[in-house]
């Protein structure tokens, strides 16, 4: 009976899954759908979200899937699947500590839950060695005709003979092929079958015991490890070779990116002069090389602090050279900043300078921790913990912001300061339409002010250009809002509709 009632509660998701999202994009319906399986499956397991990681992880899918209602960007709808993912980890370990832990259970849930239900339902037959003997011929039979038309089609493309000696056979599948799509809805077939695979995931959710052991026994403080009198005097050496190691590693580190920070500071944060040119170099190269760095530094750290080293009498010089390194390289990642506010101020808002932005907000969460680190001797453990609960609620709440308005209202407002980039501005999505709509007398005034200020401006789109482009966008933005249903509305889009409705009418 609880077999039965599993498929059924399976089937049920996938057919509300179905309804929810067949020719549907997502809107509503994703908050809808969510309201329907958090319950749920909460109601199944018995087991409620009410503190510690569950309560983060729960709210994070709440929060993402509210705000997908709301402006329904891609960036909050990834943003939500990951969190949902998660919580399936979450499902399988609610007392666990780390959203490591959780991700590791839930990717393993990828694998495990589908031949969980096979077990099920093998189990749930009255010949269970006949119907194990069936489903291990069908296997044997599908892998090697997969296998045999993958190289098939990779034979062909390679080998013009091979094609032409082939096609006859390819013809026959391509008509079978065609006369039974002429029978499926394809689009719903898809749809149905991702739902069946979520609530498989949900329902028949399983786990292995090997992260749940590492989750539960992984030490947060550090340990001495005591060892046997006869390697005591060989592990001291070793430990005081690689402190000696350590000390000229950071002293010399240290004097290298002191030169660089009082470099930074005296040329990038008080006395940058734009002369009109672009900051590619400036900017792209140098901001990726310098994060990089930083990842870098990190990485020293925590091989020099990996395990006795941490115990060693006498290491306070070593510590305060991890301190000044850890600190200026938050200085070099304030530089950083520094130099993407420029490219900001000169070139105006885009999804890099915003993603480098939230990058360096994450990379400063992490050298701080790795002070606390080195201070309390915590473990690798506990950086992961931190660390990965830190990104999740950064990029979930980043998720919440509708970017694409966002950055069409900024990037116009600044355009006496800052380089229009209308050829990209167009590709931003609907829900920035309203912001990107202008008339021929603000083009003609953004126009004139971008001659003068950027020389190389002549490159890009004309404002005429733009504004076809736009006038095009907005039609078929039209036309897709009127043929969708209910289940996919979203806020920023109906705003959208409504703003150009109430133009179109007064116009008349």
């Amino acid at each position: 009976m609880k077999h039965k009632f599993a498929f059924l509660l399976t089937g049920a998701i996938a057919l509300v899954f179905t309804l929810f999202f067949y020719r549907q994009s997502a809107g509503i319906n994703l908050l809808l759908f969510e309201l329907i399986l958090i319950p749920l499956m909460i109601w199944q397991s018995g087991i409620k979200p009410t503190r510690g990681n569950g309560l983060v992880i729960t709210a994070g899918v709440a929060v993402t899937a509210i705000f997908a209602f709301i402006h329904a960007s891609d960036f909050v709808i990834i943003m939500n699947v990951i969190a949902l993912f998660l919580w399936t980890g979450w499902l399988l370990l609610p007392a666990g500590r780390s959203l490591v832990s959780f991700a590791g259970l839930a990717f393993g849930n990828l694998l495990l839950a589908p031949g969980n239900a096979i077990g099920m339902l093998v189990s749930g037959n009255g010949n269970h060695q006949r119907t194990m003997h069936r489903v291990r011929q069908t296997v044997y039979f599908v892998i090697p005709l997969f296998l045999i038309l993958f190289f098939l089609a990779v034979y062909r493309s390679s080998n013009p003979w091979f094609e032409s000696i082939t096609d006859n056979i390819f013809s026959f599948f391509d008509r079978w092929l065609n006369l039974i799509l002429n029978y499926i809805d394809v689009p719903l077939a898809g749809v149905l079958f991702v739902g069946f695979c979520i609530g498989i995931l949900f329902v028949f959710r399983y786990r292995k015991e090997v992260i749940p052991a590492w989750d539960e026994h992984s030490p947060e403080i550090m340990h001495r490890e005591r060892q046997k009198k006869r390697m005591r005097s060989f592990s001291t050496l070793a430990l005081k070779s690689e402190y000696r190691a350590g000390v000229f590693l950071l002293v010399v580190l240290n004097l290298l990116i002191l030169v660089q920070n009082l470099l930074d500071i005296w040329f990038v944060w008080f006395n940058f002069e734009w002369n009109g040119q672009y900051l590619m170099q400036f900017i792209h190269e140098g901001t990726w090389l310098l994060i990089f760095s930083i990842l870098i530094s990190i990485c020293i750290i925590l091989w020099l602090y990996r395990g006795n080293q941490n115990f060693i009498p006498g290491n306070k010089f070593l510590r305060l050279l991890s301190y000044a390194w850890l600190i200026q390289n938050m200085v070099l990642a304030v530089s950083v900043a520094v130099r993407n506010g420029w490219y900001i101020c000169y070139f105006a808002l885009a999804y890099k300078r915003i993603g480098v932005a939230l990058f360096l907000i994450m990379t400063l969460i992490g050298l701080f921790t790795v002070v606390i680190k080195v201070k309390e001797r915590k473990t690798l453990f506990y950086l992961l913990r931190v660390n990965f609960l830190a990104a999740f609620i950064l990029l979930a709440a980043a998720s919440c912001v509708n970017w694409d308005p966002l950055i069409a209202r900024y990037n116009f407002a600044g355009y006496q300061r800052s380089f229009v980039h209308l050829d990209w501005l167009c590709t931003l999505s609907d829900k920035a339409l309203p912001m990107l709509d202008k008339s021929p007398a603000e083009l003609d005034r953004i126009r004139q002010v971008q001659d003068k200020n950027f020389s190389f401006e002549y490159r890009y789109m004309s404002p005429a250009e733009y504004a076809e482009k736009i006038r095009e966008r907005r039609k078929e933005f039209f036309s897709r809002w009127e043929s969708r249903g209910w289940l996919s509305f979203n806020l920023a889009d109906w705003q959208a509709y409504r703003y150009f409705h109430t133009q179109d009418q007064k116009k008349q």
